[in-house]
């Protein structure tokens, strides 16, 4: 059983709440500019596709309407709508599909003179919340920031995205179906624990919420394809000036929206306030003053009385006015009187928000004289993250805080589960002994905070919910070490290399690990136990790198970035007289090789591979046995030369583009697979065993498609060859032409595609 520590408040913390919080927020309140809102934007419409307004305004949709925070979209049967988020992100709303934007808060971006297609991430952070009631959607994001977010709720969970293309259905009283086709998506049920679905697999929720893996269904995989290609092709050429003038549109609409609703308050209170006055007035001259008998203990009233008896509630009843909740949602408070008097100070969505969080919860807030409506707006603002959060803190705390209108943002990186736990004056000790593990915290937090990396503290602490350990430090230390940029020329000696336990099994390396899956389930892997080094970006430059101070007795290296990978100049790659070693360069998001660079490895095998799109341009491989470059999008091969004695395998799960591909002319075996294989200007050695694997296979048993006349569409899940495809330097382009010269060359279908 694992030793467990709490850790005392830290002295620093105590401080920074007790003392400089007012003033803080003092500042902030003066300073906070209104929050930003993120725009959706319908780019394309099949069918009949309707806008419903908060206020119950149906509109029908056009090309270019823009959606805010709050609207609701319906697509009709044989329907479909393509919206385009301002943070890049396209969705494909299918037929029988209702969904609503629940929060969508945006940065400002400079938008120059660039279009959607350019962007390789997205423009500015972002978060975002979308319902979806029942139907389905097509899903394709870019990169999101590391402070933005992106959920998708569902009547049995949540997906949580952070830059994916898959498809996620809701189908009424029987569940959900997920399937993802790249990346990950973490679905989280009601009051349950995330459950990561990667690239290549599926996910089946019944309607009580129980969960099964499966397989991505390969009819899914390819209309997932199929549809963002169309979507990301109409959404492409839009300026990011339009987008940005789009936020702006939205922004102004939330903006309306809010000083609409607080003007009906204003005037509702008003109207209230008024009739109170008349019904006392009234009340006092024709009531006589009663008493409960002396030998009688008064009875609390009942809810249903208190309402009947309340001047609020039958003011609601004479205006017509509806209040935020109903007698039936007040039963389980038990309010009195009082409780129920201030209740109705509150607006109708505060109301309807509050009665909504559990008794305790409400009987604090309606305890505390400083809670007053405008404050209770600010807390109810909050999602439920951030409220959970604050309630954590002591009366006087909470209030200044509200009173601050900080931005949740600012509220979520301050208030950590463990530095609002006891943060009151009166509960700083007069002396505090640390215990071993303590100091081991506090010398992590100096670490973190040296390396800019505090939010790699904070995340650790909330999977463990403070309870610290040698082992949860151990996590902190190395999500640390792979959570800084590293420049390989100049920070050689600040490399620390790591076993595969340690960094594929930390949570910090997710998207890396589960690349390497599927790098182990490609055979591309460097078996179950490499040395691994890796950092957030690694950066190699012109230089020969010699592991073998680091591999010792390893015989497989990963190298590893979490966010991008870059490779620029005449690099080699040694590790002295051991030549046994495969090399695997690899990156869970970005990879980039300049144009012009060369890379050579003395090691056995040379693996690059990565997340997103691989672009080679003039680029030179060359290794001792086998090269491998796979990606989880695109490869794209432009005038590439590369030179291995035993094997090249290239492997995309969506395009794999060759122009231009130089092979020495003894090469065994070349393998090429991806959904769509588009070949120009290449000569397969007549020496050489050709494999060229596609979704669809070969057409009539044996060919490719040939010439450029042929449509994307028939390209599409095809082996083509596009222009000047040759065999030990024959022209193959037309039938008779491949069953003359292209005998080593077989076309298949994709095993696991």
């Amino acid at each position: 059983m694992m030793n467990t520590y709490r850790i005392p408040n830290l002295i620093f913390q105590f401080i920074f709440f007790c003392l400089l919080l007012p003033a803080q927020g003092q500042d902030l309140k003066e300073e906070q500019p209104n929050l930003n809102k993120g725009a959706v934007i319908v780019v394309a419409v099949e069918g009949k596709v309707a806008i419903v307004e908060p206020e119950g305004t149906n509109k029908e949709v056009k090309l270019g309407g823009v959606l805010a925070e709050g609207d609701a979209l319906e697509v009709d049967s044989s329907s479909q709508a393509t919206l385009l988020l301002s943070n890049g992100t396209i969705l494909t709303v299918v037929e029988n599909t209702k969904l609503t934007i629940g929060l969508f808060n945006q940065e400002p971006f400079d938008a120059g003179d660039k279009d959607v297609a350019t962007l390789e991430q997205e423009p500015s952070p972002s978060q975002v919340e979308i319902d979806l009631d029942f139907g389905s959607l097509i899903v394709k994001t870019k990169k999101l920031s590391r402070n933005s977010s992106f959920d998708i709720n569902s009547p049995v969970g949540t997906a949580g995205i952070r830059g994916t293309e898959f498809q996620l259905g809701v189908e009424p009283g029987k569940g959900m179906k997920l399937d993802v086709t790249e990346s990950t998506v973490a679905f989280t049920p009601p009051g349950g624990s995330p459950t990561p679905v990667s690239q290549g697999q599926g996910l089946d929720v019944s309607s009580t919420g129980s969960l099964s893996s499966r397989p991505v269904n390969p009819a899914a995989a390819q209309t997932i394809t199929t549809t963002n290609k169309s979507a990301s092709q109409v959404s492409g050429k839009v300026k990011l000036a339009s987008v940005s003038k789009a936020m702006t549109k939205s922004t102004a609409k939330s903006k309306e929206r809010r000083e609409a609703s607080s003007q009906s308050r204003k005037s509702r209170n008003a109207e209230q306030e008024s009739s109170q006055e008349q019904e006392s007035e009234a009340g006092s001259e024709s009531k006589p003053e009663t008493k409960a008998p002396n030998n009688e203990k008064t009875q609390e009233p009942q809810i249903d009385e208190i309402l009947e008896s309340d001047p609020d509630a039958k003011q609601t009843r004479k205006t017509g006015k509806k209040s935020g909740a109903s007698a039936s949602q007040l039963v389980k408070f038990d309010f009195d009187e009082a409780d129920l008097s201030k209740f109705y100070t509150f607006s109708e969505s505060v109301q309807a928000a509050m009665v909504k969080e559990s008794p305790s919860v409400v009987r604090r807030l309606l305890s505390m004289a400083s809670f007053s409506p405008s404050l209770a707006e600010v807390f109810f603002g909050y999602s439920k993250q951030a409220r959970v959060k604050v309630l954590v803190l002591e009366d006087s705390m909470f209030t200044s805080l509200l009173d601050s209108r900080m931005e949740e943002a600012i509220v979520l990186d301050i208030l950590s589960a463990r530095s609002v736990s006891g943060s009151g004056t009166e509960k700083i000790p007069d002396e505090i002994t640390l215990s071993d593990m303590n100091n081991q915290v506090l010398a992590l937090g100096d670490k973190l905070r040296e390396s800019g990396n505090l939010e790699v503290y904070e995340r650790v602490e909330e999977m463990n919910g403070g309870e610290w350990s040698k082992e949860w430090v151990s996590i902190a230390e190395v999500g640390n070490q792979i959570s800084q940029d590293y420049n390989l020329v100049a920070d050689w000696s600040r490399i620390q290399a790591m076993s595969a336990g340690e960094a594929l099994d930390n949570p910090f390396y997710d998207d890396v690990s589960s690349l390497y899956n599927q790098l182990l389930l490609d055979s591309f892997d460097a078996g179950n136990d490499p040395l691994v080094f890796g950092g957030r970006s690694l950066s190699l430059g012109s230089q020969s790198y010699n592991f073998k101070e680091l591999l010792g007795d390893k015989i497989g290296l990963l190298m590893g970035a979490t966010e991008s990978l870059s490779l620029d100049g005449v690099i080699s790659f040694t590790a002295g007289e051991s030549n046994g070693v495969r090399l695997i360069a690899a990156s869970g998001g970005t990879i980039e090789v300049a144009k012009g660079t060369s890379v050579k490895s003395t090691l056995s095998d040379l693996v690059i591979a990565a997340r997103e799109d691989v672009l080679l341009q003039d680029v030179n491989l060359e290794t001792v046995r086998e090269v491998a470059l796979r990606s989880l999008r695109d490869l794209n091969l432009n005038q590439v030369t590369i030179n291995a004695p035993d094997r090249v395998h290239l492997r995309a799960s969506r395009n794999l583009d060759v122009d231009g591909l130089q092979l020495s002319q003894s090469l065994p075996s070349l393998i090429m697979d991806a959904t769509t294989i588009r070949l120009s200007n290449v000569d397969f050695p007549s020496a050489t065993a050709v494999q060229l694997n596609s979704l669809k296979g070969p057409i009539n048993g044996r060919y490719p498609n040939f010439g450029t006349g042929v449509s994307l569409e028939q390209q599409l899940g095809r082996v083509n060859f596009i222009e000047n495809v040759r065999s030990g330097g024959n022209l193959m382009n037309d039938r008779p032409t491949f069953d003359q010269f292209g005998g080593n060359i077989s076309i298949g279908k994709l095993a696991n595609p």
